[in-house]
């Protein structure tokens, strides 16, 4: 298409693979495309929106969660977040779009350093707040303060709402120490199930997943920012495919259908772990 330019090779050539795709979660007004690169097979939205503030108006993943809640994230999602038990007690730990906080409030009070990020300065003090960790919403002020001293730097499901991944990659590159790990999971969109939804896939979430690093398009991005991918692997996450099974059948997201399909989706996930994958990778 004219004008398509890959946010992983900075190819010029893409095809048309979902054209005019709906937000079945939130609703959000307006359509986007979605295109793959013809050089390193990178999906991603094409034009790339500048301003995606307006997205998360209503965004549930960052409103605080009950207890009961919580413990249902961990024995289910386990899987998907980076095990900190393989690293040694105080190691500094980055969390970058830590969200609610969930990630880094399971590991608080073991012994670890725990940081975290996230755009919005609201939301990164309110979790600040409840935490009692330092979280950052300015860019700047986490480089300045903590260049080359984060031994993990985590992305759970983040590296697919960013627009510009040469500075996300350059950024974990600035803040990790030699051999530090870049750990990201991000929704595999070559993956069977994506390809059993379609446009009704929830991980493809538009607007707000940008693109979906993975494949060759992630070993580019690692190559060129000097990180060694250590490992790549499937991770079980049964949300894409309960909270697809709504919209396949009603035509939106619905929570009480998610929730009575969430065990088929937990054994989905499971049996077939194609949905997402994780990268590990260290800085060379």
């Amino acid at each position: 298409m004219s004008g398509f330019r890959c946010l992983a090779c900075h190819g010029d050539e893409g095809t048309a693979v979902y054209v005019g795709c709906r937000d079945y979660y939130l609703g959000t007004p307006g359509r986007v495309d979605y295109y793959r690169c013809g050089a390193c097979g990178l999906l991603q939205q094409s034009p790339v929106p500048v301003d995606v503030s307006a997205f998360y108006e209503r965004y549930p993943v960052h409103a605080r969660k009950s207890p009961l809640y919580a413990a249902l994230r961990r024995l289910v999602m386990s899987p998907v977040y980076y095990d900190l038990a393989r690293r040694p007690r105080g190691a500094v730990v980055l969390d970058d779009g830590c969200g609610d906080g969930g990630y880094l409030e399971r590991y608080r009070g073991q012994g670890y350093t725990l940081l975290g990020y996230e755009k919005s300065p609201a939301q990164a003090a309110q979790v600040a707040d409840r935490l009692g960790l330092p979280i950052y919403a300015d860019r700047e002020a986490l480089l300045r303060e903590r260049e080359g001293a984060v031994d993990v730097l985590t992305m759970h499901f983040t590296l697919e709402h960013l627009t510009d991944l040469d500075a996300a990659f350059r950024d974990a590159r600035a803040l990790l120490k030699a051999g530090g790990v870049f750990y990201y999971v991000v929704p595999h969109a070559s993956s069977f199930e994506a390809r059993l939804f379609a446009k009704k896939w929830h991980n493809l979430n538009p607007p707000r997943h940008i693109s979906f690093p993975d494949g060759d398009a992630a070993r580019r991005l690692a190559d060129r920012h000097g990180f060694t991918v250590s490992a790549e692997h499937p991770v079980a996450f049964p949300n894409g495919f309960a909270a697809s099974m709504p919209v396949v059948l009603t035509g939106r997201f619905r929570l009480p259908l998610f929730a009575l399909f969430l065990p088929l989706g937990i054994a989905f996930s499971r049996l077939l772990p194609t949905g997402s994958r994780a990268y590990h990778l260290v800085k060379s």
